[in-house]
């Protein structure tokens, strides 16, 4: 009997070891951190949001790291799509590494912008919303390529692993003319006034999104979230291309080509 069960005991601790290198191989195949422990890469609600970032801000201070700020939602694929590339075998090795990296949530569009004033950056235009920061300066150094990620879902991985390994191999001459960047105080107010406007649209939007995600699309939603979209979109567009002028320093031919900050007819809601 002590035999048979040494026996059954020997097929049992190979059938274990056995399931054990399936499951080892799957988790390699799938290429995906361990969701043993929870992701770090989720847009989870919190009722301490800028502290939260404000806590990464030094602990990438403390670890010499960026810090990396994404704003997103989990009802959107945009988001979502880049929370599973960060995911990956390839981008959690370099995020680990080289930045501190904090999620934030936001809601049904509500409002961050004491979040995204924080580093210069007047409000998010879209989810998600990626911000490579110097942490000592809070220095936005993607200030120039952040609107490549409301498209996130559909950028490759080899994108995303050449764009996340760019910022930590700058040289502080590199750093330099994004942490001395400033906008000038005419600009200032205007970024300040549509980002205003802009935040009115997503208040408006924000109920009509909830009830849509409870499976209930109300009339107007479509048409109030094309004419947002239209909005934020063109803002986003202008202020990095003013701030590419500004940082380009090769920029000497004396003719002003920097876009006007330009006036927007009211909203639909607005004329009423």
């Amino acid at each position: 009997m002590q035999k048979n069960f040494i026996t059954r005991r020997g097929h049992f601790f190979r059938q274990c070891l056995n399931i054990a290198v399936l499951i080892a191989t799957f988790t390699t195949l799938n290429g995906c951190v361990s969701t043993q422990n929870e992701s770090p890469y989720t847009y989870a609600p919190s009722k301490s949001l800028y502290q939260d970032v404000v806590n990464a801000q030094q602990r990438a201070v403390e670890q010499s790291k960026l810090l990396l700020v994404v704003l997103g939602a989990q009802w959107c694929h945009d988001s979502t799509g880049l929370a599973e590339r960060f995911a990956t075998k390839e981008m959690d090795l370099i995020l680990r590494a080289h930045y501190e990296t904090v999620f934030v949530d936001v809601g049904t569009l509500e409002d961050r912008r004491n979040i995204t004033e924080r580093f210069d950056y007047p409000i998010y235009y879209a989810t998600p919303t990626v911000m490579v920061v110097e942490p000592k300066t809070s220095a936005l150094l993607n200030r120039t390529s952040m609107d490549i990620w409301g498209r996130a879902d559909s950028i490759p991985l080899s994108e995303y692993i050449q764009y996340f390994s760019r910022f930590p191999a700058m040289t502080t001459a590199q750093k330099a003319p994004f942490i001395n960047w400033e906008t000038t105080d005419e600009e200032e107010a205007y970024n300040k006034k549509q980002a205003l406007r802009l935040q009115s649209a997503y208040d408006k939007l924000g109920p009509l999104l909830a009830l849509d995600l409870q499976g209930n699309t109300p009339q107007g939603l479509n048409e109030l979230w094309k004419e947002t979209k239209g909005f934020r979109t063109e803002l986003q567009k202008t202020l990095i291309k003013r701030a590419e002028l500004t940082l380009d320093s090769e920029n000497g031919n004396g003719v002003n080509t920097t876009p006007a900050l330009r006036h927007y007819n009211p909203f639909s809601w607005e004329h009423n």
